[in-house]
């Protein structure tokens, strides 16, 4: 049987790797064209798109508190369509929403998502004070923005949790009403407790109306420009 020699195999193998890295990784942002800034926004350290698990209903007063809307009725997962996940019709400028039970989750106080945010004319971004880890939560269905306590409510169910160190929780949230009855939640961790590369990873934890996620980063490969940008 005639032999067949890896060494071609393996050059173009390395080549498609090269070739699939991020195309924004080497250049700084006034080089970025829309499609670099899309890249961050889709597949980056820094984003992620996360399908929620549903909680157990619970009584009609812990629905209310809960900042769900509806006359003591939950609007779970399986009361919402398609069209209310996606607001349906008109959205932001430049943005796609993710499709079905999904939500997006940006770490958007990196240098690097607000860079890619403004290179690709996104609209209606979180803004906050101060210093501090800021991560969003894009298109959250089924919560009513105007409730006075909800914030609070958002904030005691959040959490940034790493190995053998003290969870950081929330020092604020912000509600950003969007179309189609969908909300974005921005979580405001304080930066007094730092998060370092050498922190293996950072969970980030949140419970809203009747969904719950928890995801995972990994501050190592959250370097932008040389530095850690978080």
């Amino acid at each position: 049987m005639q032999k067949v020699s890896k060494a071609p195999l393996l050059i173009v193998f390395a080549a498609l790797l090269t070739a699939s890295g991020p195309s924004w990784i080497d250049k700084p942002p006034r080089q970025w064209d829309e499609a670099d800034a899309r890249q961050i926004l889709t597949d980056s350290p820094w984003v992620r798109i996360v399908k929620p698990a549903e909680l157990p209903l619970r009584n009609e007063n812990a629905v209310r508190t809960s900042g769900l809307m509806g006359a003591g009725q939950s609007v779970g997962v399986d009361a919402l369509s398609v069209s209310s996940l996606t607001g349906g019709g008109s959205q932001p400028a430049g943005r796609t929403r993710p499709r079905a039970l999904q939500v997006e989750i940006r770490w958007e106080s990196s240098l690097a998502v607000r860079a890619a945010e403004l290179r690709a004319r996104e609209q209606d971004l979180p803004e906050w004070e101060g210093s501090v880890y800021a991560i969003a939560i894009y298109d959250v269905p089924g919560l009513n923005a105007n409730q006075k306590s909800l914030s609070k409510e958002l904030s005691k169910a959040a959490y940034l949790k790493r190995d053998g160190k003290k969870d950081l929780k929330p020092v604020g949230v912000n509600l950003l009403p969007q179309d189609g009855g969908l909300t974005t939640i921005v979580y405001l961790f304080p930066r007094t407790e730092e998060i370092t590369t050498e922190d293996k990873r950072v969970e980030f934890t949140a419970v809203f109306g009747r969904l719950s996620l928890a995801q995972y980063f990994y501050p190592a490969q959250m370097r932008f420009q040389g530095r850690l940008e978080i």
